[in-house]
């Protein structure tokens, strides 16, 4: 039947509609995906709960990396304020972008790796080396509530 996958759609759009708070709407950043610089405008709102936020996003997850001061490491972001130095950032790490096989669109969910105490960051540019570092226990990976519309500008490099 067809009007199951149609339900779904009208409860997520309905979900999605119901999140609250706009945070900052259309800032040029900077970031990674898979060991690769990135430019994309990002636009965050919040969901009522992290699960809420998980199933917006369908697998999409942008990564924001710290240290234990709650800022991003100079090394986290060394490369891409080098090839971007006017773009604002957070130095976060995208494990989708359109065209790759499992992007679902829409929006990624906020996910933060805090590094551990006493280790010495990083730069983790893809997503797979935050979640081994994660497993590693060299720091701790945590979902958030926030959703992050970030359309990527000029992908077709990263094809």
């Amino acid at each position: 039947m067809h009007r199951k996958p149609a339900l779904t759609l009208l409860a997520s759009l309905a979900l999605l509609a119901m999140t609250t708070g706009t945070a900052v709407a259309g800032t040029r950043n900077s970031g990674y995906y898979d060991h690769q610089v990135i430019e994309y405008e990002g636009t965050a709102v919040t969901a009522n709960s992290v699960q809420e936020a998980q199933l917006l996003s369908h697998g999409n997850i942008v990564f924001h990396v710290i240290d234990q001061t709650g800022k991003p490491p100079a090394v986290q972001c060394a490369k891409n304020t080098t090839t971007f130095p006017a773009d604002a950032t957070d130095c976060n790490v995208l494990n989708f972008i359109p065209s790759e096989q499992g992007y679902a669109g829409g929006a990624w969910n906020l996910q933060i790796f805090t590094w551990k105490a006493g280790m010495t960051p990083t730069a983790l540019t893809k997503d797979d080396d935050i979640t081994a570092a994660a497993n590693a226990g060299l720091g701790t990976l945590v979902a958030t509530a926030v959703l992050v519309r970030c359309p990527v500008v000029n992908f077709s490099a990263l094809r």
